[in-house]
This record gives structure tokens, sequence and C-alpha cells, in this order.
């Protein structure tokens, strides 16, 4: 419930990132720290190092002839500051393609796409993505940039970028490009289980794809992800924080300005926390709960209710009728809410109900007594 609640509340925004795969050997049980990507990718990719701040997303591990290796995902982004105070997290727009890819294979394909198997790519063929088991390779063309998204057994394994395909599909480049990747696949130390792949291709523009980009977001893969890994309060954290301050407060003054919720107040003022906002980027402001104003005591309030031998004498006739009582809300052992025939009331051990009294208060229910008579109301009925 909680994780649905950040879903909904949680805004996800895109930048434009470059991303592919890179493969880290480590010796076996062995996987590198942060620090160490960091300085082995300087070292591999000094110009994409140089470029902005890159991420580095595991996707596959597995033990070689050599030792253990690794497959990150990276992405490098520029321009990612600022984007906090206007977004909870921050992903590659490009992961609007995975969106669409993880939906062709949930689905078994999508309208216009062409399949074919790793050792042809046939236009119009029929193959059923199904019976891959969840191998896949997905060809799509941005504008004159191809992307290929490897899924093995339905996970994502590998991510390419190229660009110079302006021929589109029917161009040389494409197909001499996608020659060389089966041929890759067959061979890979890793991928290669994955034989044979169905082959998914279409012309897409990431910048249009916000369903697609939502979808991902959710995926399990992406959800705990983010370009903007700042420690700072985000967003969605201060929307929840004051979310609860506005709902405590008020609770509390619905119960302090109504006659009826004085009663309930003095029982539950001293549960009740004080609400405080974390420091954050952009505001320093603690908000906390003020004490209640002065409230008359409990025993000057209970003389104003009517008392059981009251309501006997001025209705004698009336004795141990049974009220149309339904209950709204109850605070165990303390009082309950009430709807007698439509008049709303708060009713606590004592107080008479027509011509019952309340006898005690439970968890969803409560019980009425009249003489040696007693009558259980329980919540929903």
């Amino acid at each position: 419930m909680f994780r649905k609640l950040i879903a909904a509340l949680e805004r996800v925004g895109g930048v434009g990132a470059s991303m592919f795969t890179w493969e880290v050997s480590v010796p076996f049980d062995d996987e590198p720290g942060e620090a160490r990507l960091r300085e082995e990718f300087a070292r591999e990719f000094p110009e994409s190092s140089g470029r902005g701040h890159p991420c580095f997303w595991k996707m596959v591990a597995f033990n070689g002839d050599s030792g253990r290796k690794v497959r990150y995902l990276v992405a490098v982004a520029a321009g990612v500051d600022g984007m906090r105070r206007r977004f909870d997290r921050v992903l590659p727009e490009g992961v609007a393609l995975y969106g669409k890819a993880d939906n062709v294979i949930r689905t078994g394909g999508v309208h216009g796409c062409v399949r074919g198997s790793v050792h042809g790519n046939t236009p119009g063929s029929s193959a059923d993505h199904a019976d891959c088991g969840g191998n896949a390779v997905f060809s799509f063309l941005c504008g004159s940039r191809l992307v290929i998204l490897v899924f093995c057994e339905g996970r994502l394994c590998h991510w390419s970028e190229e660009e110079g395909y302006e021929e589109g599909f029917g161009g040389r480049a494409y197909a001499e490009r996608m020659e060389r990747f089966r041929r890759f696949l067959a061979r890979d130390e890793y991928l290669a289980r994955g034989c044979p792949y169905s082959e998914f291709r279409e012309r897409v523009d990431p910048a249009t794809m916000q369903g697609e980009f939502r979808r991902a977001a959710r995926d399990p893969f992406w959800r705990g992800l983010d370009l903007d890994n700042v420690p700072r309060v985000r967003p969605l954290h201060w929307k929840i924080a004051v979310g609860c301050f506005l709902a405590v407060a008020a609770l509390a003054g619905a119960l302090v300005f109504r006659p009826e919720g004085v009663l309930l107040w003095l029982e539950l003022a001293d549960f009740l926390p004080n609400v405080a906002v974390a420091e954050g980027d952009g505001f320093s402001e603690d908000l906390a709960l003020s004490a209640p104003p002065p409230l008359p005591s409990a025993a000057e309030i209970r003389e104003t209710l009517p008392t059981t031998s009251s309501l006997m004498q001025a209705h004698p006739a009336a004795r141990c009728v049974v009220p149309p009582l339904k209950l709204r809300s109850v605070v165990q052992g303390v009082l309950f809410q009430g709807d007698v025939g439509g008049a709303l009331g708060w009713f606590r051990p004592g107080d008479s109900v027509g011509t019952y009294v309340v006898d005690s208060v439970g968890r969803d229910r409560v019980v009425l007594a009249c003489g040696e008579e007693r009558v259980v109301v329980s919540h929903g009925e």
C-alpha cells in the first residue's frame, strides 16, 4: 500500500543521457565498489567521464573462465543540476525504450514491429516471441541514432547506442550492423545462452513516449535508480511531511473547536507528537504543533450532559427502547461517534443514548445498558 502511494505521488523527470554496457572483471566472489568503478571508468573512458557524472547500474553478473564479470548499464547525463526542485527522481529519457520493450515481452508483440530470428531478419515474419522464452533483441531508430537492447530470459542484459543510421532500417549500415551483432550474440560468454533471439525493430521518438517512460520508471529495475543522487530532502519527502502536518493540524483543530470533541482532545493530547520538517534545500523553517488553548475541565463538561435519571423522569413510558444507533468511528476504551436517527454525536461510557446508557466502548463495538438489559452495537451494522 505504501509503495503504491509513493508511486502515485512521485514525480520522475527525464533528461538526455547516453547509455551503454560496460563490463568489469574482478576476482571470483567479488564486486567493485563505487570508488573503484569511477577510477577505472575515468581511465578507460576519459572523454565520457569528463562530459558528466556517470552512474553505474548493475544488469548481470556471472563467473567467467578467468574470474567474475559484472556488466553495468552506464548512464552519463549533463544538465541534471536543478531538476531536484521539480522532480523526486531523474532518469534518462531513453528509459522509455525499455518501457516499450518490456511491454512487447509481456504481451507477445506490438503492431508494426518486424520479427525474425537471429539468423535472419525477414520483414513480415510471424515468429512468435513467446517461443524464445523472453529472449529478444530490440532495434530502435531515434532519428539517425540506433539503440539496441537485448533481453535474456526477460531481463535487460545489454544496451548500446550508435549514430550514423540516416538511411533507416533499409540502409546498408543497419544491415551490416545487425549481422555483426548476431555474430556477437552467438559467441558472447553470457548472451549466447539465450539464442535464438526474437527480433523487434521500430522507429520511435523517446521525447513523445510519456506512457512508456512512466511504465519503465515503475519497473523494479529502474524504481530505485536516480541520476541525481545528491543527499538532500526531495520534493516527495517534503510533500509527505507537509501532508502529515496538515492532517494532524486539521484533526486537532476540529477536536478543539467542536464542543463534542473536547473530551477526545483531553484523552489524546498527550499522544499527539510534535511534527517537524527536516532542514533541506530551499527551506529551513521548523513546523510544529502548538499546545491547545486552555479547555474547560472534564467535570464541567460532564455536568452539561443529560443524566439517565432525568431522561427516565421525562419519558417514563419509553423505558428500554433500543435507539437507532450506528457507529461511525470508535476510539477504543475512550469514546465513539454515533449516528442516532440521523443526528451525529460523540459519546463515552456513562453517557445516555436514548433510554440506554453507554456501558463500555470496545475496538469496533459498544455495549449499551438499560437496567438489566444489554445491547451490543457493532461497527458496520
